[in-house]
């Protein structure tokens, strides 16, 4: 070893030109193959000699991810296994030496024990899908915020993640920023006021890219599961649907305290607010709320939501062949009975869907009921209401 050593050096003094381009010549080639094994050792190829599965479960996580909107954006493991940055990129690279490690060394059982981990934990995945990393590409003020704190590259590209710049590549792609775009769906998420909760993209989005789904949703399930067990810390704000005196105030904490958030979403109600347009013909269905409020399940009385019921400002008109218009005002009747009085006995509340005759009135049904000479003028006497 020092003969050859004491050569190397001869070897330099007698030609010391020649010696700094073999020495430039060798870094070049070192950096050279260190970079091309690098790249290689990134790609998800390289990653599938160790998760070579092809169903939905541990090991097969490069042919779900082969599924996902994810590959098709060109997005590949370690632009999601590894924060943004070259220091993230190199922390992800060291990690990857334990997993090569654990794959010679350990036994098939404890592989699978940590994959499955990550599949039944959602803290432990967001360990090896950090938020930082999902928002850097689907907001603006993360991708900003870390571009400014973080060195991105040293002038090579060595995945895709470091070359986003927001807003450009999300606009490009046409995605939506999470935190300040309305997104296009029945749930209105809240992004932002989840993760300052302490959520991690994990908490909901759990295996979003490793499920076999092209896109997949979220479980709704989880959502009822964690405001169940939040319930106490959990405050939604008042939905108030309508205007002036007659509007009704939702309040999510009375409900909530008796039902499960699934009961009403999202098949009775999107998980968004404003998109649920609620007629006055609902209240005769059993859409929306009248799938409880109908008077069996709950109270059909207009006064328990209403601050003020709201009637008909038009009057409804009754026509019949051989007599005279009979026109119903409801401002008379409504200051003097409660709605309930006469919905939905003896009219349901949709106008002209209760047919009678005055026959009918005679023997004290519908309007007889009350117009039969003592509570109020008889039924017999025409002219009162035919004009």
């Amino acid at each position: 070893m020092k003969k050859l050593f004491r050569k190397v050096k001869e070897f330099v003094n007698e030609r010391p030109k020649t010696s700094i381009v073999i020495l430039i010549a060798f870094i070049a080639v070192f950096s050279y193959v260190n970079l091309q094994a690098m790249h290689m050792t990134s790609e998800p190829g390289f990653c599938e000699m160790c998760h070579p599965g092809t169903g939905t479960g541990a090991l097969s996580e490069v042919h779900t991810w082969r599924q996902n909107i994810h590959a098709e954006a060109g997005v590949k493991c370690l632009d999601c296994h590894g924060e943004p940055g070259i220091f993230g990129y190199k922390k992800a690279k060291i990690g990857g030496l334990y997993d090569t490690y654990v794959e010679i060394f350990h036994s098939e059982e404890y592989k699978l024990e940590i994959l499955n981990k990550a599949i039944d934990d959602p803290q432990y995945a967001a360990n090896l899908v950090p938020s930082t990393t999902c928002l850097f590409c689907h907001t603006d003020s993360v991708n900003q915020k870390i571009r400014s704190e973080r060195l991105m590259s040293i002038g090579h590209k060595f995945r895709l993640l470091d070359t986003v710049e927001n807003p450009e590549f999300r606009q490009e792609r046409g995605m939506r920023d999470i935190f300040t775009d309305e997104l296009k769906s029945d749930i209105d998420p809240n992004h932002q006021r989840h993760i300052n909760a302490g959520l991690t993209c994990m908490d909901c989005h759990h295996r979003m890219v490793h499920g076999g789904e092209y896109r997949a949703a979220v479980d709704l399930n989880r959502c009822s599961e964690c405001h169940r067990e939040q319930a106490g810390e959990i405050s939604m704000s008042e939905i108030v649907m309508g205007e002036g005196d007659s509007a009704v105030s939702f309040r999510h904490d009375t409900h909530g305290a008796m039902f499960s958030c699934d009961q009403c979403h999202t098949d009775l109600f999107p998980m968004k607010v404003g998109v649920s347009e609620i007629s006055f013909d609902d209240h005769t269905s059993s859409n929306y709320c009248y799938s409880c409020h109908n008077g069996r399940m709950a109270s059909y009385d207009c006064n328990s939501c209403h601050g003020q019921a709201p009637m008909p400002q038009e009057p409804i008109t009754y026509t019949m062949e051989g007599f005279a218009p009979v026109d119903f005002n409801h401002s008379f009747h409504g200051m003097a009975f409660n709605c309930d009085t006469c919905h939905n006995e003896p009219w349901t509340m949709e106008a002209h869907a209760t047919p009678m005759n005055m026959n009918q009135m005679y023997q004290g049904q519908f309007c007889g009921s009350c117009h039969n000479g003592q509570a109020a003028f008889a039924a017999t006497a025409c002219a009162r209401c035919h004009k």
